[in-house]
């Protein structure tokens, strides 16, 4: 069994049951299951078989998921390409992952065919939606050829062979190639329907970049496993809340997972209070801090309060989720581990730490991931004694709750002092001028680190660095307030929606 015998298996049962809706397409299970054995066809005809990779150069798609499928089915490893890179980014992960093939969008054609002139190992290019350059493919064309027939291979991938190699951010190294098996991605299904209830997962807007591993494995493939719809927000230009908020009408869309910067979007899109959510039940976020204000509108709006949840690539991704009847017992937590997941946090040596102590976050379960590609020096360092060091520090509180506390990088030591800044960016959002808040250490003489304060502020506001300061002085020991705010119009940010705090390092260091 691999994840692309979860479409069989529907496909069997329900084959005139919807799917994925992408604009004003609508695919069945059973069109989708035709589509990916089609594409697995198209592939073992360009010589593609169990352990190569392919990469995928898409935005947010139909054929982005077919393809992904195809390539489990096959026993392939997917390697799924930031779209936001430039051709030297790229040709790092292409040389890296040793890909034999790119799928890519036609409007990243000019960023293919300079990597083709970086990577030699490129055997295949398939471009969707039509071609201009001779050495590619038109993948479209090939679908409705012969070599794409739709006859099923054997299924031979099982549970414990790879099928992505997930890229991490790099927001504190050199990208590590995550190796992503399919019992790793079923059971991360599992624990996400099992904790959250395969009601609220039932029709799922999927926002985020499918290349992510939250946007394939968060939003998409849960929903799948269940049976349930997926309504692809296409991603090509960008977010586009607009486009989110008439989907979750017209849809009657249950569930959205989105990163803090887009429910901001949400929050502050023109007209909001004239679109119907009552479908939405369960509005879930992760990967920052969400400001009082968005959050406040957002529970003005949605009727629903904004659920947290923790994951992290390695862990293919859910750890914790705060869900609906403990949002209020348990505020500003990231919720409880997943049924299938367990969590520890432990000092330096991997010792256990006491109920309320900050240390780092450990994870065990059939959802962690087998290692880095290429990287026996991290893996190691990554997994141990069975258990995978996330780099990220927490803490319990009596009712066995998780709270994201920071990552172990992004801890400021100023003045033999640890300040965490994700503390300071959660007091910074509670002012009502406030948008957004990335808070970052400086190199500072006196004092080693300073912390220093990016903050986006409201439109119209007059806020100015002082009264933010003060804001954070009588809200918290004056050693943690921002020695140094800069006022921006906008964040930069990865595709995710997350910070890109290494930018911001990189400025105003």
């Amino acid at each position: 069994m691999n994840v692309a015998t979860v479409i069989e298996r529907w496909a069997e049962r329900y084959p005139e049951r919807e799917a994925l809706v992408c604009g004003e397409r609508r695919v069945t299970y059973g069109a989708l299951d035709r589509r990916v054995a089609t594409a697995a066809s198209l592939m073992r005809h360009l010589g593609i078989g169990k352990g190569d990779r392919v990469a995928l150069l898409m935005d947010n798609s139909i054929e982005f998921l077919e393809v992904y499928f195809a390539l489990a089915r096959l026993g392939a490893w997917c390697v799924p390409l930031n779209t936001r890179l430039t051709a030297d980014e790229l040709t790092f992960f292409l040389t890296h992952s040793a890909a034999l093939v790119v799928v890519y969008d036609a409007r990243y054609e000019g960023t293919v065919v300079r990597c083709a002139e970086r990577c030699s190992g490129l055997a295949h290019f398939l471009a969707v939606g039509g071609r201009q350059w001779s050495q590619a493919v038109d993948y479209d064309a090939l679908m409705e050829s012969e070599k794409g027939d739709g006859r099923r291979g054997a299924l031979e991938p099982g549970l414990d062979d790879v099928q992505a190699v997930m890229y991490t951010s790099g927001s504190t190294s050199q990208p590590k190639g995550a190796l992503l098996t399919n019992g790793n991605w079923l059971w991360n299904a599992m624990a996400m329907i099992s904790t959250l209830s395969a009601e609220n997962l039932r029709v799922n807007a999927c926002a985020v970049p499918l290349f992510h591993t939250a946007g394939v494995q968060t939003n998409t493939f849960p929903t799948l496993v269940e049976g349930g719809k997926v309504v692809i927000i296409p991603t090509a230009g960008g977010f586009d809340a607009a486009v989110l908020a008439r989907a979750i009408e017209a849809e009657r869309v249950r569930f959205v997972y989105m990163a803090p910067t887009m429910w901001s979007a949400l929050a502050h899109l023109e007209g909001l209070d004239g679109y119907d959510f009552q479908s939405l039940s369960l509005p879930l976020a992760a990967g920052g801090v969400v400001a009082g204000t968005t959050v406040k509108r957002l529970a003005e709006v949605l009727r629903e309060p904004l659920l947290y949840a923790y994951g992290l690539t390695e862990a293919a991704p859910l750890v914790s989720v705060l869900i609906r009847e403990d949002a209020l017992r348990y505020p500003g937590s990231v919720g409880k581990p997943a049924v299938t997941v367990e969590v520890r946090i432990v000092d330096d040596a991997g010792r256990e730490l006491p109920i309320g102590e900050v240390g780092e976050i450990i994870v065990r379960g059939p959802n962690v991931f087998s290692g880095y590609l290429n990287n026996p020096e991290a893996t190691a360092q990554g997994l141990r004694d069975g258990w995978l060091y996330t780099g990220d520090l927490g803490r319990f509180d009596s009712g066995r709750a998780l709270y994201f506390v920071d990552r172990k990088k992004d801890m400021i030591k100023s003045g033999g002092q640890n300040i965490y800044a994700a503390e300071v960016e959660e007091v910074l959002t509670q002012h009502p001028d406030v948008v957004q808040a990335a808070v970052i250490g400086v190199p500072d003489e006196k004092w080693s680190e300073a912390v220093m304060a990016v903050v986006v502020l409201r439109p119209g506001s007059v806020a100015r660095e002082e009264e933010l300061i003060e804001h954070c002085r009588s809200r918290m020991a004056s050693y943690k307030k921002p020695q140094r705010i800069a006022l921006v119009e906008a964040m930069p940010t990865l595709a995710t929606g997350k910070v890109d705090k290494v930018t911001l390092r990189r400025i105003y260091k």
